[in-house]
């Protein structure tokens, strides 16, 4: 990790190809802002179903009765690529991690973002540095002399592909995570149901580049579920919806007034800006 001196927190990499040319130039250019990123190695499972640790649990029955549909291994094998980095970083005591995937581009401000981010108290728990949906978004504060924003979003804005978690965040992301009923991003979409307070970087401050994913979506040609799943759905959905309610209701001075941004906060190519009625 990188001497204190440097104000820097651990910036870690998920990656299944270190030798990679997208890797090698991430490196690069977070090392040219200063940042010395480590290499993480993922969890693959492209092929079969990644092992388990003792303290994780693939909940069948739960992802059935919320989602229709069984996690696909390579769905498991990021969940646990960003749980078990997760964990390591609680384990050794740190403060906050910077995790990215490796198919990201960081934006020229994104150094100096991070030593901002740095310095946020422990109520700033969880820091998205992009997103893949747009919502409607308090606007908390200025960053970096007022070219961008830090904003709390009243809903799930998708995506995992880099953020900021301080050690408030990581308990509870690895209490809560290690029953494993859905992919991580969701997981980090339903917040309320965990107490994780979730911020967003506006303008964004990293962006996907396009290429095929190698993680085969579990919605997507879902084998069937049995009638039992199908019927129980509309009761799960109304329990969860009244639970994210509340949590917006107790919070509700924190999380409002929202409203969406007025143009388009990154250049991830799969974003797409809502339609306003």
């Amino acid at each position: 990790m990188m001497a204190e001196s440097k104000k820097v927190l651990p910036c870690w990499i998920i990656t299944l190809h270190p030798d990679g040319d997208g890797v090698q130039r991430l490196l690069e250019n977070l090392s040219a802002q200063g940042i010395e990123a480590e290499l993480f190695p993922g969890v693959d499972g492209r092929h079969a179903m990644p092992a388990l640790d003792a303290d994780e649990f693939l909940d069948v029955q739960k992802s059935r009765l919320r989602h229709l549909c069984d996690m696909t291994n390579s769905e498991v094998g990021c969940y646990l690529s960003h749980l078990r980095a997760i964990k390591k970083a609680y384990a050794l005591g740190c403060e906050k991690l910077c995790l990215l995937e490796d198919d990201v581009e960081v934006e020229p401000e994104f150094g100096r973002a991070l030593r901002e981010i740095n310095t946020f108290t422990e109520d700033f728990e969880f820091v998205r540095l992009m997103a893949l949906r747009v919502r409607k978004r308090k606007i908390v504060r200025d960053m970096l002399q007022g070219s961008h924003r830090l904003t709390r979003p009243e809903r799930g804005v998708l995506g995992a592909q880099g953020y900021v978690v301080n050690r408030n965040a990581m308990a509870k992301i690895i209490q809560h995570a290690s029953n494993i009923f859905e992919p991580i991003d969701k997981v980090y979409d339903h917040y309320w149901e965990f107490g994780l307070h979730q911020y967003c970087v506006e303008p964004h401050l990293l962006w996907e580049r396009p290429h095929p994913s190698s993680i085969l979506k579990s919605n997507v040609k879902r084998a069937r579920v049995g009638f039992f799943y199908y019927l129980m759905r509309p009761f799960v959905k109304g329990l969860l919806s009244k639970k994210r309610n509340d949590y917006l209701t107790a919070y509700s001075g924190a999380l409002y007034p929202a409203e969406l941004p007025s143009e388009k906060p990154g250049k991830t190519a799969r974003m797409k800006m809502p339609k306003v009625k």
